[in-house]
């Protein structure tokens, strides 16, 4: 096989703050975070305007939020209904919740509000063992 440059889409996503817990939601793959991928229409709309985009579909319009920086990184592979694998690449920034009622979209199953220094994740919980290592990470140098 030939090396070249891997093609990947761009994903962005949160760690919703509320207190001293963080928001987690549930799809089929497993744990997952707020956010998603950027669309082909968006190559010159802002980040921040991506991710409320994202925050609004997964969350609701209730939900209010300040940003904060980029705080990790992963890759995700999924594969499509035709068996065909989709590469992204997400950025994961820190948000703090300020108000607003949670309503999932048909995306996630449930979600749920953890202690982080208490909740103890499992690489099950995940789909991929590359997103599992950056939370787990992340929780044992900031929870």
């Amino acid at each position: 096989m030939k090396r070249d440059y891997g093609i990947f889409q761009v994903g962005l996503k949160i760690l919703l703050r509320k207190g001293g817990m963080v928001l987690f939601l549930r799809d089929d793959q497993g744990l997952d975070l707020p956010g998603g991928r950027i669309d082909n229409v968006e190559y010159q709309v802002s980040l921040e305007k991506i991710i409320a985009r994202e925050v609004r579909e997964e969350l609701g319009r209730s939900v209010k939020y300040v940003l904060g920086k980029p705080l990790f990184h992963f890759r995700r592979k999924r594969f499509l209904k035709d068996a065909h694998p989709q590469f992204v690449f997400l950025v994961v920034y820190g948000a703090r919740w300020i108000a607003g009622n949670i309503t999932l979209s048909h995306e996630h199953e449930s979600y749920e509000w953890v202690d982080p220094k208490k909740y103890i994740l499992r690489r099950s919980d995940f789909g991929q063992a590359e997103e599992y290592r950056a939370l787990l990470h992340y929780f044992r140098r900031h929870a």
